[in-house]
């Protein structure tokens, strides 16, 4: 009989087959008779432009999908078009969305003079030579609540998308890969539609839940678009990956993947998440991304405002040539095997993890597995294996040089490339940063600044001065003499009182271990989505080698509270604790429970805890000295303590978003008496009723910041 684990790998094996056979397949084989009858699977529903409905069988969902797809007026098979996929929303089909019907006979002005056909994406396409195709996001899974034009919609949530606080029963998963679904998907409009098909002329936009899926699957196929927009995403923490594998991938940890592309996001001033456009749009600005706009549409609800200016933002980004990032950064969610830029990764591992690039080029680049982000633990138990783009000499002899970033050990070996200039590299698991040199990369020094801890995000506050601990790292075959690191920052509220590090020489393979350098502050504080970044110039003999940066959070000048204002869950439940309830906005009794230990409520070696804080007064007006739930911000300041695990809860009248809590590990060997200075984000909600932009209630939050010190067993 096989073991659980035994068929997880089995499973995990399966998928890797499947996803190669259909991704990297030929189009069309004597013998694939899915492909010999691809046109002959079209149904045209409407026979007359400028929309055509569209039915085939799915190879990658084995079943039968529809779509929607719009012509210019004068469409013409002897032209080429580029092409626009639309994502629908939450209970929206490739037809229709669930707002359409009562939006256009209360706001008319919106131009859409027949519904049910939504949108302008008809009177768009007669104005302008490009093709708009609506997909259709719906699972089939159980027979729906809804029902318009004789479909019914299921009454899982669209995209396959279970969330982080859901469990099986209530939101079940099928294992639905839309990402892959839409690589079919392009396949089949481009094979019978006459289409410019390359990813300068093909873009992805999308509404709320279809917003977040578009800035989730253009992230993902970076190879086939180049520009992608949303209109008031979703702020769900949704579930990526295989199934027994997925991991959440909130839509503000998106952008890690958009580097490469063109991206635009339109809020509507009555966006009942507006609070999450605005903290999307403070990531946007500094992520590496080609460009970025926003837009504010004046509209009094959650809807796609202003279509025909987004479109036009794509319509310009179809002007341009898009170059291939030289420098590139990717993270792929729960997939032990995907593809990104011509570079294939496959990663044999038993626990659901991300997989992080960062500053990928043809001379380095750095991978790490994580079992969730920000700062997720990082797996060690795996085998990676990255087959390399086409970028070297073929069957050419290369050094390869690997550091360890849990180990703090390097590796070296000696690798060929096959006859078209691709190299496979083996890694061990705990995060790896990985130099290359040989024919055309002449040996040479590669300098990497690895973090402390392996730290990803940080957080000032107001008036607070700063270092910066980190290790250079020389994974190059040369010793580097004469380093010069110069920081600076793209936000003006950093002040550097030193922003120079020299270093005399970095030996090849090897690390130095550079602790308290630099030194800076910050100036003021702006608001709780401030982000920015501070940038690391690398020169060896006064020539710039490198750039890295690392991202950071400005925070207020937090407050320090008593102990008896924290309510330590150690496997214990405490009842009557006063708590907010956002939604009806008023405080109830509840009863919390949490953690794993001894349930005396204080802190113990070996435990996990979950921590609550009472704020004097929440965001709501009648939000006074409740108790909410915290996110450690310092972890990587105390040896005996760490974030293993985040806590996922559903917000009350949220739209399905999601609060996240840190669960912290006290490590079994933490000295009697040691004294741990605990900085906490405190976040609270409230439902702004009165809000003059919109018609509905707008879920509104804010972060408190509160500083702790508890002793062990006390």
């Amino acid at each position: 009989m096989l073991h659980y684990q035994e068929i997880k790998i089995a499973f995990v094996n399966l998928y890797i087959a499947i996803f190669i056979l259909l991704i990297f397949q030929k189009c069309s084989t004597p013998g694939d008779k899915t492909a010999e009858n691809r046109k002959q699977n079209v149904v045209t529903i409407y026979d007359t432009l400028p929309y055509q409905d569209v039915e085939y069988f799915s190879d990658v969902f084995d079943t039968v999908r529809n779509y929607r797809i719009y012509l210019p007026e004068n469409y013409n098979r002897n032209q080429a078009y580029p092409v626009v996929y639309y994502f629908h929303g939450w209970s929206g089909r490739y037809k229709w969305d669930a707002y359409d019907l009562e939006y256009d006979v209360e706001y008319p002005e919106n131009g859409r003079k027949e519904p049910p056909f939504v949108m302008e994406w008809k009177q768009y396409t007669r104005d302008h030579d490009v093709i708009i195709v609506t997909w259709d996001g719906y699972v089939p899974i159980h027979e729906g609540i809804y029902e318009r034009e004789g479909i019914k919609y299921g009454e899982s949530t669209p995209y396959d998308c279970r969330r982080a606080y859901g469990n099986e029963d209530e939101n079940p998963r099928m294992g639905w890969d839309f990402s892959l679904y839409f690589r079919e998907l392009v396949k089949n409009v481009d094979d019978n539609y006459s289409t410019i098909a390359d990813r300068d002329h093909r873009a992805i936009t999308g509404l709320s839940m279809g917003g977040q899926t578009s800035l989730y699957v253009a992230g993902q196929n970076k190879d086939l678009v180049s520009s992608v927009s949303a209109f008031d995403p979703a702020d769900n923490a949704p579930l990526y990956g295989i199934n027994e594998y997925q991991v959440v991938f909130p839509v503000l940890e998106m952008y890690r993947s958009l580097n490469g592309l063109s991206v635009r996001l339109t809020a509507t001033d009555g966006d009942w998440l507006k609070y999450n456009d605005y903290e999307l749009k403070k990531i946007l600005e500094i992520a590496d991304v080609s460009h970025f706009e926003f837009h504010l549409a004046d509209f009094p609800d959650h809807w796609a405002g202003d279509i025909d200016q987004q479109l036009d933002f794509h319509m310009k980004e179809f002007s341009k040539q898009h170059k291939l990032p030289h420098n590139w950064c990717h993270i792929s969610p729960g997939f032990p095997v995907f593809a990104v830029w011509n570079y294939q990764f496959n990663i044999n591992r038993s626990v659901p993890a991300f997989t992080i690039l960062k500053n990928v080029t043809p001379s380095h680049f750095r991978i790490i597995d994580r079992t969730f982000i920000p700062d997720g633990k990082i797996v060690r138990n795996e085998k990676v294996t990255v087959l390399t783009d086409a970028l070297y000499e073929p069957e050419t002899e290369y050094e390869i040089v690997s550091y360890n970033l849990s180990n703090q050990s390097f590796a070296g070996s000696k690798l060929k490339s096959d006859s078209e200039g691709r190299l496979s590299i083996g890694l061990e698991g705990g995060g790896n940063v990985v130099g290359i040199t040989g024919e055309n990369n002449s040996n040479h020094a590669i300098l990497r600044i690895v973090p402390k801890g392996n730290q990803e995000y940080f957080y000032y506050e107001t008036g607070g001065n700063y270092s910066f601990n980190f290790n250079l790292v020389n994974v190059g075959l040369k010793d580097a003499g004469n380093i010069r690191i110069r920081a600076f920052s793209n936000q003006p509220y950093v002040k550097f009182n030193k922003n120079v590090v020299s270093v005399n020489n970095c030996k090849a393979l090897s690390s130095l271990q550079l602790h308290n350098q630099f030194s800076y502050h910050l100036a003021e504080y702006i608001d709780t989505a401030s982000v920015g970044k501070i940038f690391f110039e690398v020169s060896v003999d006064g020539m710039a080698v490198d750039t890295q940066n690392i991202m950071f959070f400005a925070t207020p000048k937090s407050i320090g509270i008593r102990a008896e204002d924290i309510i330590i869950l150690d496997g214990r439940k405490v009842d009557n604790v006063p708590v907010f309830i956002q939604g009806p906005n008023e405080i109830k009794a509840e009863s919390i429970s949490g953690g794993k230990g001894n349930g005396n409520g204080k802190i113990d070696g070996g435990e996990n805890i979950l921590a609550y804080i009472k704020l004097p007064k929440g965001m709501g007006e009648a939000d006074l000295n409740t108790y909410h739930r915290t996110y450690l911000l310092n972890q990587f300041d105390d040896d005996y303590v760490k974030v293993d695990t985040l806590q996922y809860f559903k917000k009350i009248n949220q739209a399905g978003a999601t609060s996240i809590a840190t669960v912290l590990s006290i490590d079994p060997n933490t000295p009697a008496g040691h004294i741990f200075d605990f900085w906490f984000q405190v976040e609270s909600l409230y439902n702004d009723n009165n809000d003059p932009a919109a018609r509905i209630p707008v879920y509104a939050r804010k972060y408190d910041y509160r500083r702790v010190k508890l002793v062990i067993g006390e």
